[in-house]
């Protein structure tokens, strides 16, 4: 017990430990009403694109023609959803492959090696075949009997103060059984 952070906080500053204790305290009220950015507004600050392209890019998923709304619940909308919609739609670009098969392909020459890295450290095209249902059902969404399935990526520039759609790409097509 008098090894811990806070105890030792308590006999070296009653003040900041009391700051503490209200900091964690209001961040748990927050997280539990899932506002937890609201202590770390800038948390994109390194990620913002200082050439002034432009331009951006984003992916959807079409069923049937429609496009899927990612979810209503927007606690899972950038981590769940977003974020891998993004990755698997990066995925298909790069013919099926993560970058790590390509790290190993490279660096490992030894074939037996490589083999065992490979089916150890990424994934097995069943789980990429099997992602899309996974991501329209934890979206919300039910999948009909049979249903066209279509990943696309929509390319914006802004101007004048709006994103104007530039072009889009249909990146991969496919027929749910």
């Amino acid at each position: 017990m008098k090894k811990t952070f806070l105890y030792r906080l308590l006999k070296h500053s009653p003040v900041a430990f009391v700051f503490v204790l209200l900091f964690l305290g209001f961040y748990t009220v927050t997280f539990y009403k899932k506002m937890d950015m609201a202590f770390f507004p800038y948390n994109n600050m390194y990620a913002i694109d200082f050439t002034n392209t432009r331009t951006s890019t984003t992916y959807a998923m079409k069923l049937n023609g429609e496009l899927i709304k990612i979810t209503d619940n927007p606690y899972w909308k950038k981590d769940m959803l977003e974020t891998s919609l993004y990755a698997y739609s990066r995925y298909m670009l790069h013919n099926r492959k993560v970058f790590m098969e390509d790290y190993i392909n490279y660096r490992f020459q030894n074939e037996q090696a490589r083999d065992i890295l490979l089916k150890g450290l990424t994934p097995g095209t069943e789980a990429s075949i099997n992602w899309p249902r996974w991501y329209i059902r934890f979206s919300g969404h039910k999948i009909p009997a049979t249903a066209s399935l279509e990943l696309m990526q929509y390319n914006f520039n802004y101007d004048s103060g709006r994103a104007v759609l530039k072009d889009s790409i249909s990146i991969y097509k496919t027929i749910l059984p």
